[in-house]
């Protein structure tokens, strides 16, 4: 491998939007042209170790600032002093680390800081530490970019400029499939007359789940042949599940956990529910709008996200307003979808072109 070095920094040992993306473009970006490499922590294999690896990347494992602030910043500096990256490509849900991006300015890499958050629910000392981040950042000396307009608002403030790097998708992989409804369907025990409301996230405050449990349990009440498909799992399982006992249709939602099939599972849905609170950018209502489902959105994401199969509903609003929006009818010509998908510019060709060409010109700014 060759080419011009990027040591990219977010990749975590629990999947998420960051690890999934990361994945994504090392798969399709030209590896001869860009070598790819990844930090990690504390000896622990991230998500896609083995698969990043099996395609050439590297990994680079330094200390942790959760278990030793210092001792991170120690190996980081070496590290990056040694290895003299041409690009640090920082994937921040947050600005409260920071060190990579100040260690990398440092050693004279050039340093991306890409939002990949519209908003935060974290608590009161993680909120402390991402605002005084925000004034120790060099902004001048470090190039923008975010998953949307709202991620970068939201992270950088107003007045600054950005780049928009949309999650464009490999959108055969979530093509309708007939074949994948039955094989799906047949596995969790649905019958095929059944109506599938699906959703795909982490079982955690941002994705809104109770509110979620509200809104299928007043879509179930008028429309019994329905069922509530959550994929995900996460530290608010166990309240989720209680919530659905609580609201009585503990016999109609079920909890597939984790999977990797995810365009399979959408094509065994009919519909998808997305009350998220915030998003830098919302993936997964993506991958359902190429699937061809009628999708129930919040207004408080992406409005460029959402296509001609997505209605919005304010998280203001009653109930009542959330359920009449999936009372819609499914789409009809699902398969057209991803051509509607690739035409809004959401397609992964498009994206990885973009991508190249940031790396590219911020080398040719340093020569």
């Amino acid at each position: 491998m060759g080419g011009i070095r990027i040591l990219h920094v977010g990749l975590d040992t629990h999947l998420g939007g960051i690890e999934t993306y990361l994945m994504k473009i090392s798969s399709h970006i030209d590896l001869k042209k860009f070598q790819f490499d990844f930090l990690a922590y504390d000896n622990r294999k991230p998500c896609f170790y083995d698969e990043l690896t099996a395609l050439g990347c590297g990994f680079h494992f330094v200390r942790s600032r959760r278990t030793n602030w210092f001792g991170n910043a120690h190996d980081l500096r070496k590290l990056l002093s040694a290895e003299k990256y041409d690009i640090i490509h920082c994937h921040l849900n947050s600005l409260t680390y920071i060190t990579p991006a100040l260690e990398g300015l440092r050693a004279g890499s050039k340093v991306i800081i890409h939002s990949r958050n519209g908003g935060s629910a974290s608590g009161s000392s993680s909120k402390i530490l991402n605002c005084i981040n925000r004034y120790r950042m060099p902004w001048k000396k470090v190039t923008l970019a975010a998953v949307s307009d709202v991620a970068g608002r939201w992270m950088f403030g107003p007045g600054r400029d950005f780049i928009v790097l949309n999650n464009g998708l490999d959108t055969s992989k979530y093509r309708y499939s007939e074949k994948d409804r039955t094989s799906v369907r047949s596995e969790l025990g649905i019958p095929e007359d059944r109506e599938v409301i699906s959703s795909v996230g982490a079982f955690r405050t941002q994705k809104n789940h109770m509110f979620m449990i509200d809104v299928f349990a007043g879509y179930h009440k008028a429309n019994p042949n329905s069922t509530l498909l959550l994929v995900g799992e996460g530290d608010l399982e166990a309240r989720i599940r209680q919530k659905v006992q609580q609201a009585g249709v503990e016999d109609s939602v079920l909890f597939a956990g984790r999977r990797s099939d995810i365009g399979a599972v959408l094509s065994a849905s009919d519909k998808y529910l997305f009350p998220s609170f915030y998003e830098g950018f919302p993936n997964a209502l993506l991958e359902a709008e190429t699937s061809g489902l009628l999708c129930v959105s919040s207004s408080t994401i992406t409005e460029q996200a959402c296509l001609d199969n997505c209605i919005r509903v304010s998280l203001d609003s009653p109930v009542s307003d959330w359920v009449r929006a999936l009372e819609n009818p499914p789409v009809k010509d699902r398969p057209a979808c991803v051509g509607m998908v690739e035409k809004a510019g959401f397609g992964i060709d498009s994206e990885i072109k973009r991508l190249e060409n940031l790396y590219t010109s911020l080398l040719k700014g340093a020569d």
